[in-house]
């Protein structure tokens, strides 16, 4: 059993989010790796992007490894655009191999996508999220997708993700429905930095699906600059609110601003029931350290 599967419903779970190195040397990876290490007591799990927005990175499942190697928890993330069937299930199987157990599976952006540094290639797409969960749950119960028998099933503790703020609402929460129904057992969000917005998504997901509080993680950013607020007011489903752009460009230390924003955001994260905070922290690992020391 996974520390984030064995800990979530028991307690509040924190994960964050890492990008492997932009080529083979490890240095400021391992830098990195050490900062988790002093963190452990209080991460549950370190989210390996895979190629996020169709850039190029060292593969997830490889630096998965080398984070497991390295006393740190691994979530592997595994995205739907770049292989095709044969290929995940054989990176399902490497990671089960080194004693990954927990999964992220996403659909990926396309290469298409303005913050693509690979533009030209082709996107695969053979399984959608959905469809790739489903997988992740017949290797764990011991058959790949074609029904063989694998000679030892996996035991991976599989999530999926979900966008609160998107528009209109209700497509995204058939979505976790279905996911739920494939075997997702817990959810990041993309970034929100509103209540009121996960709030009308738990209530209309009470409705639809059931309770989903306690499988849900929060993601958050702490913003630290105009230049990342802008950046995130373009992407679809997030709104940085006014007054938290407000108290960044004021603020004489904006990466302190943004811890302490954070801070209040996991709070309310806590009051809302749900299973944790999942920390994106574009500004690098200091960051973390200032929210870290304080939780």
């Amino acid at each position: 059993m996974s520390t984030l599967s064995e800990n979530m419903g028991r307690k509040f779970v924190y994960t964050v989010e890492t990008k492997p190195p932009h080529g083979p040397d490890l240095s400021e990876f391992m830098e990195k790796i050490e900062v988790y290490k002093r963190l452990s007591n209080k991460i549950h799990g370190v989210n390996v992007v895979d190629n996020l927005a169709s850039r190029l990175f060292m593969s997830s499942l490889s630096s998965s490894i080398l984070l497991k190697q390295n006393g740190v928890e691994p979530v592997m993330q595994l995205v739907c655009r770049d292989r095709n069937v044969l290929a995940m299930e054989s990176d399902l199987i490497g990671a089960a191999a080194f004693g990954i157990q927990n999964v992220l599976v996403l659909t990926g952006d396309h290469p298409k996508s303005g913050s693509s540094d690979h533009r030209n290639v082709r996107p695969v797409y053979e399984l959608d999220s959905t469809s790739l969960i489903k997988v992740v749950s017949l290797m764990n119960s011991g058959v790949e997708i074609n029904g063989k028998p694998l000679n030892k099933p996996t035991e991976f503790f599989v999530g999926g993700a979900v966008s609160p703020g998107v528009k209109p609402l209700e497509p995204e929460v058939l979505k976790l429905k279905r996911k739920i129904a494939a075997g997702a057992r817990f959810f990041q969000t993309q970034v929100v930095f509103q209540e009121s917005v996960m709030e009308r998504f738990l209530n209309l997901s009470d409705r639809m699906v059931g309770d989903v509080r306690g499988k849900i993680i929060l993601g958050l950013i702490p913003v630290s600059s105009e230049k990342t607020i802008n950046f995130l007011n373009k992407l679809p489903g997030i709104k940085v609110p006014p007054e938290i752009s407000s108290r960044i460009k004021s603020a004489k230390d904006p990466v302190e601003e943004g811890a302490q924003i954070t801070l209040e955001l996991v709070d309310k994260a806590k009051s809302m029931g749900l299973a944790g905070a999942h920390i994106m922290p574009v500004s690098g690992v200091k960051a973390l350290e200032r929210i870290f020391n304080e939780l």
